[in-house]
């Protein structure tokens, strides 16, 4: 009965007479059992070790069960924390092994990962191997769960940056935009756009996971990418996406908005610099000093994540600004 607990046939036949009659000392427990007093005590300690009795203070030194359901909850847990310690040593050793791109023959460069448990448990990798950054892109359809990812969580507090962005779509998930809101308020800087071309995660530039297939939940295959021109690729891909993206924030009442569009009075001083006036020129013309023109094309520099002028410029027309 207990067997697939870990106990043998003496250890469960004393457990079993215990939760039957009670506790006992172990000399009475070997009277009860037929068995000699060593054999009893031998399966005592087994009992005690794996959490299914406790032992009384002397004098009265009396072994007592511990109830079947919180005994056996208490070693599942147990065993979770043990499984748990194994599959991050082995995230550990194929970081590692990551890291060690240089020595990849062509053919190892990009792995194919087969069936759900191996996706997410490579996702996991991806993460883990991170050092710096983490970039993601959320595409629908969106895997339905009610957690947070406790790993981009704990990432986030070793220092690893996470740049995600979310499809437009996700506003209206309210089990991903709820999760999406514990993750920025971590740290996490998101942003949103419409129809994006495919989910993604790459970490630094080491490692990627590309679905093979992603217009389904079920993600069945995936592609693990190494250091090579694919991977250069997908993070031009990202990028492109996340400079012509909207940023996000989380609100007051826990929600994600889209930070604001340009205002029209932005829009109006924006479209003369683009058609070719000065900031004296412009700021004339809307009753503001040179000064405060230049302030505001900074400030929307810094909203659009432009280097240049030129690039607001584009990134403006990019959004439908102008």
């Amino acid at each position: 009965m207990l067997g697939s607990a870990g106990l043998g046939a003496d250890e469960e036949a004393t457990y079993l007479e215990l939760i039957r009659r009670g506790a006992g000392s172990a000399a009475d427990l070997a009277a009860r059992l037929g068995r000699p007093l060593p054999e009893v005590q031998r399966s005592v300690d087994v009992l005690l070790g794996e959490g299914f009795v406790h032992r009384t203070p002397p004098p009265a030194d009396l072994i007592v069960p511990v109830p079947p359901e919180l005994a056996v909850e208490q070693l599942i847990h147990r065993h979770e924390q043990e499984v748990d310690r194994i599959r991050k040593a082995a995230y550990r050793l194929a970081a590692e092994a990551t890291r060690q791109s240089g020595a990849r023959r062509t053919e190892e460069l990009v792995e194919i990962v087969t069936g759900q448990t191996a996706v997410a448990m490579a996702f996991d990798l991806v993460q883990r191997t991170a050092r710096s950054e983490m970039r993601e892109l959320v595409a629908p359809p969106y895997v339905a769960s009610a957690e947070v990812n406790s790993t981009q969580l704990a990432r986030q507090g070793d220092g690893v940056t996470y740049r995600v962005v979310y499809d437009s779509s996700a506003l209206g998930d309210a089990v991903l935009a709820a999760s999406a809101v514990s993750h920025v308020r971590a740290g996490e800087q998101a942003r949103i756009a419409d129809e994006l071309p495919t989910k993604l995660a790459i970490a630094d530039r080491e490692l990627a996971l590309l679905p093979l297939d992603w217009a389904t939940p079920a993600q069945d295959a995936a592609l693990l990418v190494h250091p090579c021109s694919l991977l250069d690729a997908l993070v031009a891909l990202f990028e492109t996406v996340w400079n012509r993206a909207s940023p996000l924030s989380v609100t007051e009442s826990d929600e994600l908005q889209p930070d604001e569009a340009m205002s029209a009075e932005d829009r109006h001083l924006l479209s003369l610099l683009v058609a070719g006036l000065t900031d004296d020129a412009a700021g004339a013309r809307l009753g503001i000093s040179r000064r405060t023109v230049a302030r505001r094309v900074q400030q929307l520099m810094e909203q659009t994540h432009s280097r240049s002028r030129l690039q607001l410029g584009w990134h403006a027309r990019d959004r439908g600004w102008l």
